[in-house]
């Protein structure tokens, strides 16, 4: 399918990513936050939220647990985390665990209100909170990104890359009115 500007939803699938679990050790919180935000500028959230500095996010995702990911980094990324945190904290990579999809545009709530059984209007799942749902009968993580540049509310959706291809299709079958075309990224 090609991306149309006119569609009411763009699907962007996001491939190259670098993508870490951390998980602090007992007692070592503090220290793995105050690494990642000497390494970066920012301190890992304590909540189901998502914080970002340039080509870096972390997002929480369970008590002292985050995951890092880096913008084009691939599989190199958590190898290069490893020696950051030290003995501080469990890090795994996860850059080819998950298929993420990107969805934009003006009717984008329109079609996860019909994936997921969360509410995404604005007040209640704003910029920056992640959730851990179900979509389409899968278990996923919906991530609240920023607005694109037309105003456009955006998400991502992060599920078990065994799952792609029921999540494509799960996403697709909610947008018949609304429209949804999938762009390559």
């Amino acid at each position: 399918m090609r991306a149309d500007p006119t569609s009411g939803v763009i699907a962007t699938g996001r491939d190259g990513l670098g993508v870490a679990r951390i998980e602090a050790r007992r007692g070592q919180t503090a220290e793995v936050a105050e690494r990642l935000r000497a390494k970066w500028g920012i301190a890992p959230p304590n909540a189901s939220r998502w914080v970002s500095h340039g080509e870096v996010a972390i997002g929480g995702i369970g008590p002292n647990t985050w995951i890092a990911v880096h913008e084009n980094a691939g599989n190199s990324f958590a190898d290069s985390l490893q020696p950051l945190i030290g003995h501080c904290a469990s890090v795994v990579d996860q850059s080819d665990a998950y298929v993420i999809v990107r969805l934009a545009g003006p009717k984008v709530r329109e079609i996860l209100a019909r994936l997921v059984p969360i509410d995404v209007h604005p007040r209640s799942f704003r910029v920056g909170d992640i959730a851990q749902t179900v979509c389409g009968y899968m278990g996923v993580t919906l991530w609240r990104l920023e607005d694109g540049a037309q105003g456009d509310p955006a998400f991502e959706i992060w599920g078990g890359r065994s799952s792609a291809g029921s999540l494509h299709e799960a996403i697709s079958h909610s947008a018949p009115e609304s429209g949804c075309a999938r762009q390559k990224p």
